[in-house]
């Protein structure tokens, strides 16, 4: 099977997504309602910077949270898949009014992997 690129949609205001990456390396994202393979790789859209900042990549599934204590409301006790940071973008090119010029609809209520105009831009600034 061929590995996916998806976009998810970063929640600061449930959990802080950037200083988990960074301390830990990686994050740790629900299996509920959520289809990723070991090796799919994500790109993370941050809900306050209203850009796409990180990418990462699923290493592991069906793993207990290791992130909780990066949560602003209790962490959900539930199954989850390791996504580790592959790199973080420092540039412009990927703000919010950019994405918009390629397919981006705005708010991402769950991952999404079938908008391949958004994608390859977004892969073409990694």
């Amino acid at each position: 099977m061929k590995n996916k690129t998806w976009i998810a949609f970063a929640n600061r205001k449930r959990c802080h997504h950037a200083e988990a990456f960074k301390e830990l390396g990686y994050i740790s994202w629900t299996m509920h309602r959520t289809h990723f393979n070991i090796g799919d790789i994500i790109y993370f859209f941050m809900s306050d910077e209203r850009c796409i900042r990180f990418k990462g990549k699923v290493v592991k599934q069906n793993c207990n949270r290791e992130d909780s204590s990066y949560w602003i409301e209790q962490a959900p006790n539930d199954k989850t898949y390791r996504i580790q940071l592959i790199e973080e973008y420092h540039g412009t090119e990927l703000q919010e009014k950019h994405l918009f010029t390629h397919g981006f609809k705005g708010y991402l209520r769950h991952p999404l992997c079938n908008n391949e105009e958004l994608l390859s831009y977004i892969t073409s600034k990694f």
